[in-house]
């Protein structure tokens, strides 16, 4: 079994949402079995921001589902895109 890769953008609700608050709460959503290995803040659109989270788990099926879920979950996230998703 491989290990997977998956980025994901998670875009808060409006500008006036701090990054910060929901880049907190990721870590604490995600399911057993996924390791958040990087979250980094990128400009969007009209003063929003983007929070691009990296996470790495087992190749096992379901699993990359659930991650986007979870980050959906996320309180004050307006939607989840995914870039990209690699085995490494």
């Amino acid at each position: 079994m491989g290990r997977v890769a998956a980025v994901f953008n998670v875009v808060p609700e409006s500008p006036e949402v701090p990054v910060e608050e929901v880049m907190a709460q990721i870590p604490k959503s995600v399911p057993a079995g996924v390791e958040v290995a990087t979250m980094n803040v990128k400009p969007f659109a009209f003063g929003l921001k983007v929070i691009e989270v990296t996470g790495i788990m087992d190749d096992t099926e379901g699993l990359i589902d659930k991650f986007e879920e979870s980050l959906r979950s996320v309180p004050r996230v307006q939607g989840v895109d995914a870039v990209t998703i690699t085995l490494i």
